[in-house]
C-alpha cells in the first residue's frame, strides 16, 4: 500500500505534458471554426460550440497513437492550440489575448468510427490517449498577433493542410472571451482551435507532423513540427459492455474531406432521385 502511495505521489515528470507549462486541468476544443473546413461541410456556424477532451489524450512530440482493432477512420486534425497563462473569467473581448500566455501546434485526432455515437460530445471519439498530441515548443503569445498565425499539416512529407488565422470565423480572442462567460479559464488550460481544411484519414504506418508559426512575427516564430506515427490497436471494444464502432458513407466522406477522396460514389440530388424513382 505504501509503496503504491509513493508512486501517486511520484513528482517525476510526465513526459506526456513535456511542452506545457503543467498538465492542463482542461482542455477545451472548438468544433467548425476556420471557413475553409465550413465551406467543405457545407455549413456555416453563426456562433462558436466547444467540446471537452480530456487531460489524460495529450501527448508529446515523437509518440504513436494508436487505431484501435475493429475502426478504419482515424481522422488527424492540425490545429493551433492557445495555452491559457492567467486566469480569465468574464473578460472582455479587448483583454482576452491578454490572457493567453503561449501558442503551441496540436493535432486533435478523431475516430469517426464512435462520432455518431457520441451525439457531439466527442467523449469516446475524440477521447482516446495520444489523441491530443501538443508541441514541441511553446512561442510567447505576446511575440505574434493573433490575426496572422499560420497552421499546417503534413502526411508522410505531403502537405495536407495550410491556413492561418485571418481564415478564422471566430477570432482567437473572441474563443477566449466567449469561453470565459461560462467557465473559469486558468492557467494551463488548453484551448484547441479547430481545423481548416485539409483534414483527412491516416493509416497505421503513416506519420503527422504539424506546424503552428507566425511567419510576420519578428523572427518568425515556430513551434517547430509536432510528429505522431499511427499505429494498429491489438484490443478491439467489448460489445458487452457499450456500443460498438460503426461507419456510413457520411461518416466515410466527413473524415476523408469528401465523397471522392473516400472513393465512394458522387451524391445524388434530391431532385434527380425524384426523376429516377419516377423512371
Amino acid at each position: 500500500m505504501r509503496a503504491a502511495m509513493a508512486d501517486d505521489t511520484s513528482t517525476e515528470p510526465d513526459p506526456r505534458f513535456a511542452a506545457l507549462p503543467s498538465r492542463p486541468g482542461k482542455v477545451v476544443a472548438v468544433h467548425l471554426s476556420y471557413a475553409s473546413r465550413a465551406d467543405q461541410r457545407g455549413r456555416r456556424p453563426a456562433q462558436p460550440s466547444y467540446f471537452f477532451k480530456p487531460s489524460s489524450s495529450v501527448a508529446a512530440s515523437g509518440g504513436t497513437v494508436e487505431r484501435p482493432a475493429g475502426t478504419e477512420l482515424l481522422a488527424f486534425e492540425g490545429e493551433i492550440a492557445l495555452v491559457i497563462g492567467t486566469a480569465a473569467r468574464r473578460v472582455r473581448l479587448d483583454d482576452a489575448w491578454a490572457h493567453v500566455g503561449w501558442v503551441t501546434a496540436a493535432d486533435d485526432l478523431g475516430l469517426y468510427d464512435l462520432r455518431a455515437l457520441d451525439r457531439g460530445s466527442n467523449v469516446r471519439s475524440k477521447g482516446g490517449d495520444g489523441f491530443t498530441p501538443l508541441g514541441p515548443a511553446l512561442i510567447d503569445a505576446r511575440a505574434v498577433e493573433p490575426h496572422a498565425i499560420r497552421v499546417r499539416a503534413w502526411v508522410d512529407g505531403e502537405l495536407r493542410q495550410d491556413g492561418t488565422t485571418a481564415d478564422l470565423l471566430f477570432p482567437l480572442a473572441q474563443l477566449v472571451a466567449d469561453l470565459s462567460q461560462h467557465l473559469t479559464l486558468e492557467p494551463g488550460d488548453v484551448l484547441l482551435t479547430g481545423t481548416p481544411a485539409g483534414s483527412s484519414v491516416v493509416v497505421p504506418g503513416q506519420v503527422v507532423e504539424v506546424e503552428v508559426d507566425a511567419p510576420l512575427a519578428p523572427g518568425a516564430p515556430t513551434s517547430g513540427r509536432l510528429v505522431t506515427t499511427v499505429v494498429q490497436g491489438r484490443h478491439a471494444f467489448d460489445p458487452a459492455l457499450g456500443s460498438l464502432p460503426t461507419v456510413d458513407d457520411t461518416q466515410r466522406a466527413e473524415a476523408w474531406g469528401s465523397r471522392e477522396a473516400a472513393r465512394l460514389a458522387p451524391d445524388v440530388a434530391p431532385e434527380e432521385r425524384e426523376v429516377r424513382t419516377e423512371r
